[in-house]
């Protein structure tokens, strides 16, 4: 099948330029993308091809030129679309990562054996990494990334792709019978964050108090609608009276006050769900924390046997930063195999026999200082590698004074509390959807006030300024 259409690639500058796009291929054949009567991209065979409906705007597509990621770029992730050869044609929501496994390759690697399909170095990323996004006309979806998605509504699908981000917070973090819990900054994300902590609630049947934190009249009115038990008006309470009030925090601000903020209100955890890419106390890279899904958490020995919930694994490898390693390496069991040295050796020791059967990954880092905990997310500034393994953790030693000084004595203090900071990435389109039929309420909300604009296809360049404006909430692009 061929076909062609016009889109508005997304530049490094912030702005958009008309090109001409040709899909030539088949799901089985596999698919050549020309852009302006250039070869843009060959996919093999696993793609379908899909006319897209709607798409939403999201916060990365707002920052989408600060992404380590080629442009320019069909941008846009947040999606329905409908099947092009299938009669009667079917509603779709696409997970956003085309991987070994999304395509249904039998070829795989060794992230795809251990389970972490989504983090493979092979994977691209709809809308953000090469592969055209939901702001085109049609888009080429791994055929196991998309979901049929019937049963619920165009404008509750639309918001499939966030809802399901934001339930892997709540997976992730979950809530315990008799929690307080906070989310701070209910706008895009977070509104979806207080609707996925209600729909979670329900679910599980846990008891726990839900609160948002904001200073903006509108988001007042809509956190309450969608789901918040409380709603905290920053312009007219003392944040000093916040301070360790929350069990989990929940942070959507994407901002380093909102950061710093979410430290001193939580009690137990903080949840980075998005970052701006800048440092935050003390702490680099944080946007790729989130992207691997990692962890910072106090190093006791007890962390040492940290996993993700639903994990069936045991930690079997551990890297010590020169700072901790004569303190800790007398330490750590014996069942675990121990390497040390600075971060330019960690990276050879993962390129080395020692790692050539398993993942090339550590599984667990442990760091004397915040410039260490910065290293082992993305030791080497040419590459997107971290040393340890996705979802998994860096054990942040406080005991050094040198180490934890300036903007990082916050987090050292948080630290020594036994406070931990967990994140987040992409969600379970199968679990969103079961967990919004089974809480129609919670579908209905979605439906009923997530969605604050809409613009024809046409006026992309509208919606995504519309977008930029904080009066917005989610924005929608509808296509004929």
């Amino acid at each position: 099948m061929q076909i062609r259409f016009n889109a508005l690639d997304y530049k490094a500058d912030d702005s958009f330029e008309t090109s001409e796009y040709e899909y030539d291929g088949s799901l089985e054949a596999g698919w050549k993308i020309r852009r302006n009567g250039a070869d843009y991209l060959t996919l093999g065979p696993g793609y379908k091809l899909l006319k897209t409906k709607f798409c939403g705007v999201c916060s990365t597509d707002i920052d989408r030129r600060f992404l380590p990621h080629p442009l320019p770029q069909i941008i846009g992730h947040e999606l329905v679309a409908e099947s092009v050869e299938e009669n009667p044609k079917k509603q779709y929501v696409v997970e956003i990562n085309d991987t070994f496994e999304a395509r249904g390759n039998k070829e795989t690697d060794v992230f795809c054996t251990v389970g972490l399909p989504t983090h493979s170095p092979e994977r691209r990323v709809l809308g953000i990494d090469r592969l055209p996004g939901g702001f085109g006309s049609y888009i080429l979806a791994p055929q196991n990334a998309a979901i049929e998605a019937e049963g619920i509504s165009e404008k509750v699908a639309v918001l499939m792709e966030p809802f399901a981000a934001a339930l892997q917070a709540i997976l992730a973090s979950p809530p315990k019978e008799g929690d307080h819990v906070a989310v701070l900054g209910p706008r895009r994300l977070g509104s979806l964050v207080l609707a996925a902590l209600k729909a979670h609630r329900q679910f599980q049947k846990i008891n726990f108090r839900i609160t948002a934190i904001t200073r903006h009249d509108h988001l007042i009115e809509l956190s309450k609608k969608m789901g918040a038990d409380d709603v905290v008006d920053l312009r007219n309470t003392d944040v000093g009276s916040l301070r360790r009030s929350f069990d989990i925090v929940y942070d959507t601000t994407s901002t380093v006050s909102g950061f710093e903020s979410a430290i001193g209100f939580s009690k137990r955890e903080l949840h980075l769900k998005t970052t701006n890419g800048q440092a935050m106390g003390g702490l680099s890279h944080l946007t790729e924390l989130v992207v691997d899904e990692l962890s910072i958490l106090p190093a006791t020995l007890e962390n040492l046997s940290f996993h993700w919930p639903r994990e069936n694994r045991k930690n079997e490898t551990v890297f010590l930063f020169s700072s901790v390693a004569d303190k800790w390496k007398k330490l750590i069991s014996p069942d675990i195999k121990v390497f040390e040295g600075s971060a330019y050796e960690g990276e050879a020791i993962l390129l080395s026999d020692a790692f050539a059967d398993r993942l090339p990954r550590f599984d667990l880092v442990i760091a004397g200082t915040s410039e260490e905990v910065g290293l082992a997310i993305r030791p080497n500034p040419k590459s997107e590698t971290s040393l340890v393994r996705p979802r998994s953790a860096i054990l942040a030693d406080t005991s050094s004074e040198s180490g934890w000084q300036n903007d990082s004595k916050l987090l050292k203090e948080f630290f020594q509390e036994g406070k931990v900071i967990r994140t987040s990435r992409c969600g379970d389109f199968h679990y969103a959807l079961k967990l919004l039929k089974e809480n129609p309420d919670v579908a209905s909300a979605l439906e009923t006030n997530m969605i604050s604009h809409m613009f024809p296809a046409k006026d992309l360049e509208s919606a995504y300024a519309k977008a930029k404006d904080p009066s917005s909430v989610k924005v929608v692009v509808s296509f004929p």
